[in-house]
């Protein structure tokens, strides 16, 4: 299916708009018969007020955490998959990948994220542009989360930058004022070829003075199994990862009206290596049989996340003021080989010099059996301070209006180490090939606001608009930098710049179960400094925010007392002055190269037959394309105009289904299954991958669980993940030909326990 142009984009909302009127009658008869039971009570905060998901003008996904557990949801592509519109840059390493909303990526150059992250009130991705967050995608325990809610579409207006895909919030469970409980949680699981994994868990609330205060505590320690060895080292199930974290939580309520909630929580995940494959050359057959890989040593990383926010919530007559501050903070630590990529470049430029320079040739300084490792550490200090105030419905009117600021300290080092043929580091001075150190410093201070005018009850239409100021130094090189031993000069440069994003929508309810909605909305990235004291002639001399318009028209519906419901909508979105590498009369420099257009549908719907099985399917499509690029970053990316956006499959689908089975009164069995699909997507563009692996074939798994809960205290549960022991694949990187992998058939067994 193709969508090329805005005339296509209408008649697909034709379509959509269709469909909302075939569920007109069912609607109707549901809303005579009583609200949905179901669909219409899910109440969401992704427009930071409280709503039913029903009735919020734009595609939204939200799952309760109980909902992921009950699924086997251990990490975010197992969610990922779930979601229309929703991927990952898979990098084999839990807690490290870059989020993809919509298909808005721009390739493995890519550093700065274009889909946001909240936790609750706190953004947790840096914003500068040179913040490098785009590696970061936290990993919550589900015994945490209330639910997850993925906003589609830019969330400018109310979330600011970097936001131009979308949102994912991260909504954390709040302590309970009345009643004393806590549940245990232990599993293991096999992963076919591999070892034995385990979770132990542990939450409690506790009220501290009845109906006044209460604290929630949760802990967790997860070991996810390896099952790739690495042959060049010998170690076997080299991929094992180790997750430990907690989060404690106090709530504090005064008065009834008037809520203050304190939190903390940290997140360290160890991973010793990667869920990849070594491939042969133009093939998906991997080199040295099985999972496997052929690194020199065992690289792996470590990533340590830490999150204390604090908000206060006052209730009024008239609307809810909430005022919210927040630290977050991430250190991202991870290496692997890249003799492949390094040496060749570094002997390359030093052949010429190295006697003059050092005085020895190449050969002698760094010969051609040596060996290169990468060390990458993004880091990040964020402080985050937010008020705002949602008014109720005043008459024909509704208003939110705020102020956001935030201050980041991020910092990148870079380092690629050269190794002996046996793995030994070269002594100093020549133990750094490249060494550098990229710093930024961000701070910006934005208001925003929405109106929504109500023509009738049942017809309104809202503006919105956030204005921000930023101001960044960004330094580049850092104290001892090094390029191919070479010294490099440490520079810095200040930047300062203004956005505007705007929100319109249109709604219109006939019935409390049937809504029908437009919405127009813009986002951006933040531009910055170009890193070149002496950029050559007609180079930018700062590189300008990047922007989308996104188009957007859904329906949303549930009939039959809750029975069915659907969640449908179309888009196009326009992506201007894209921020892309580009190559200058032999410099590479930052730059807005390109656009790209994106078109696509969403579909969620959910089906309950009777009281005992429920049945949900969620369909996606996304045409993601370029539609212009320079020569300048043509030469780098390999890219060129018509070219797909990279790991964005044009087809994804899921269905989930569970049946309940009750085998006594105080016994209630559970069995279900989901099958999750997503096409045949281009992992990079295919100039700088020509190989046929650079398009990653259709991947297609099946999950199959069971489970007995004991008079709702003790749950046993049994899951089988890749029924059918798919070899699947989610990335590729074509110059090492290295792929990233999911995991062979694993069985889990769980006990939870409520007390």
């Amino acid at each position: 299916m193709r969508l090329k142009s805005v005339s296509q984009f209408r008649v697909m909302a034709l379509g959509a708009t269709a469909v909302g009127a075939v569920l007109v009658a069912s609607a109707s008869s549901a809303q005579e018969a009583g609200s949905s039971a179901d669909y219409g009570e899910i109440v969401v905060t992704a427009s930071k007020r409280a709503e039913r998901l029903q009735d919020v003008p734009a595609a939204i996904t939200a799952v309760g955490g109980e909902k992921l557990e009950t699924l086997g949801v251990q990490n975010f592509r197992d969610y990922a998959s779930l979601v229309p519109g929703l991927a990952q840059r898979d990098t084999g390493q839990p807690g490290v990948g870059t989020i993809i909303l919509r298909g808005l990526n721009s390739g493995p150059q890519q550093t700065t994220n274009t889909a946001g992250y909240y936790i609750d009130d706190t953004p947790f991705s840096a914003s500068g542009y040179l913040g490098v967050s785009a590696l970061m995608t936290p990993e919550p325990e589900l015994a945490e989360i209330e639910r997850i809610e993925v906003l589609k579409g830019p969330q400018g207006t109310l979330y600011g930058a970097g936001s131009l895909g979308g949102l994912i919030r991260v909504v954390t469970r709040k302590p309970d004022l009345t009643e004393f409980r806590g549940s245990m949680r232990g599993e293991i699981s096999h992963v076919k070829g591999g070892e034995l994994g385990f979770l132990l868990r542990g939450t409690v609330n506790i009220p501290v003075v009845q109906d006044l205060a209460a604290i929630s505590a949760t802990g967790y320690y997860r070991r996810m199994s390896g099952f790739v060895d690495n042959v060049g080292t010998g170690t076997k199930d080299v991929n094992r990862s180790n997750l430990a974290g907690g989060r404690i939580a106090l709530l504090v309520e005064p008065a009834p009206n008037f809520r203050i909630n304190l939190s903390g929580q940290y997140q360290d995940i160890e991973n010793n290596g990667y869920s990849s494959v070594d491939l042969l050359p133009g093939t998906f057959t991997p080199r040295y049989g099985g999972y496997t890989y052929n690194d020199f040593l065992d690289f792996g990383g470590e990533v340590k996340y830490r999150l204390v926010n604090a908000t206060a919530e006052y209730e009024m007559d008239a609307g809810t003021i909430t005022a919210s501050g927040s630290y977050a903070k991430y250190d991202v630590d991870y290496a692997g080989d890249v003799t492949t990529t390094y040496i060749p470049i570094a002997r390359g430029v030093l052949g010429p010099v190295s006697d003059a320079v050092f005085g020895v040739p190449v050969d002698t300084l760094l010969p051609a059996s040596s060996r290169a490792g990468s060390f990458f550490n993004p880091a990040a200090d964020k402080y985050s301070a937010e008020l705002r105030f949602a008014s109720k419905r005043l008459g024909p009117i509704e208003f939110l209006a705020g102020a956001f600021y935030t201050k980041e300290d991020s910092t990148y080092l870079a380092n690629i180490t050269p190794y002996t043929a046996a793995g030994v580091p070269f002594a100093s001075p020549f133990n750094y090939l490249i060494k550098t150190t990229t710093t930024s410093k961000y701070e910006e201070i934005a208001g925003f606001g929405n109106l929504t005018f109500y023509l009738t009850d049942n017809f309104d239409v809202t503006g919105g608009i956030r204005y921000a100021h930023n101001t960044q130094t960004s330094g580049t090189g850092g104290p001892g930098a090094l390029t191919y031993f070479l010294p490099r000069a440490a520079l810095t440069f200040d930047f300062s710049d203004n956005a505007t994003t705007y929100l319109g929508t249109v709604r219109w309810r006939p019935m409390r179960n049937l809504s029908f909605y437009a919405r127009a909305a813009s986002g951006y990235r933040p531009g910055g400094p170009q890193t070149n004291s002496a950029p050559p002639p007609g180079a930018q001399s700062f590189i300008r925010s990047d922007t989308v318009w996104n188009y957007e028209a859904g329906v949303k519906a549930s009939a039959l007392d809750g029975a069915f419901t659907i969640d449908a909508s179309v888009f196009h979105i326009d992506w201007k002055d894209i921020q892309l590498n580009t190559l200058s009369n032999g410099f590479i420099l930052g730059g807005n190269a390109a656009s790209a257009d994106v078109d696509g549908l969403e579909l969620q719907m959910q089906a309950r037959p009777n009281d005992l099985l429920t049945i949900g399917a969620n369909l996606g499509h996304t045409r993601a394309v370029l539609t212009a690029i320079t020569p300048e970053a043509a030469a780098v990316a390999r890219a060129a105009a018509g070219d797909r956006l990279p790991l964005t499959p044009p087809w994804t689908a899921s269905l989930v289904a569970d049946q309940k089975i009750p085998l006594s009164s105080s016994v209630t069995g559970n069995v279900g299954a989901t099958l999750r699909f997503q096409s045949a997507m281009f992992a990079t563009y295919p100039g700088l991958d020509p190989n046929p692996t650079q398009k990653l074939p259709e991947l297609t798994t099946v999950d199959l669980r069971a489970s007995a809960a004991f008079d709702d205290r003790f749950t046993v549960q049994l899951r089988v993940d890749n029924l059918f022991d798919k070899f699947g694949f989610t990335n590729i990187d074509g110059a090492s030909g290295s792929a990233t992998v999911i995991r062979p058939r694993t069985i889990s067994l769980g006990v939870s326990a409520n007390f």
